[in-house]
């Protein structure tokens, strides 16, 4: 079983102020994990550091990352407002071998289809929740972080992530999701990162 992230007394933080100090991590592909945490515990900013999206400071962490697929859906929207859903789409998976046919498929399952070529700055934030997890679904990417899951989605796009999660873990494929407590998504947990402790 490969490791995708590891990392011995991992300690993160903006300019002199630490968020997150020594914790051991590793992460194995094809394993889900949750992060837990109370408001400003640092879970953002440790989900940040596992997609490898993270700007600050690493202190003298020793991370090692695999050379994996990863994909974060942040607390904030990553969508570019002022472009369309579709050209959203090409540009976040610009490097992806992508057949039209299996993107309209996704966007019709996530009743996004009729939206494709409205911007994004026209969108709900639960419309743009949708659409990001329409994205992950699309990707299949080795690795997919969530930042509070179920933020912004109604029950039909709860629902929707719940397929995605529960297809992922058919899949073998790793999910971490980062929430205040556990919201009991996933089947198969490897481990829990409780940052109240």
């Amino acid at each position: 079983m490969s490791l995708f992230f590891k990392s011995n007394n991992l300690s993160l933080g903006y300019g002199n102020q630490l968020v997150i100090s020594n914790k051991n991590i590793d992460l194995k592909l094809s394993k889900n994990y949750e992060i837990i945490g109370k408001n400003g515990s640092g879970k953002t900013t440790l989900i940040m550091c596992i997609s490898n999206n993270f700007i600050g400071n690493t202190f003298k962490s020793e991370i090692e990352r695999g050379n994996n697929s990863i994909m974060e859906i942040g607390s904030t929207p990553s969508l570019v407002p002022k472009m369309s859903l579709i050209e959203n789409i090409n540009y976040f998976l610009q490097n992806e071998n992508l057949s039209m046919n299996d993107v309209n498929n996704i966007l019709h399952k996530y009743e996004l289809y009729d939206f494709k070529d409205d911007l994004i700055d026209d969108f709900s934030s639960g419309m743009i929740k949708r659409s990001e997890i329409a994205i992950a679904d699309i990707k299949n990417p080795d690795a997919l972080c969530i930042d509070e899951p179920k933020v912004y989605l109604d029950e039909s796009g709860t629902k929707l992530l719940m397929d995605l999660l529960s297809q992922r873990e058919s899949e073998s494929k790793t999910t971490i999701l980062s929430s205040q407590e556990s919201i009991n998504a996933l089947q198969n947990i490897e481990s829990t990162i409780n940052l109240n402790d």
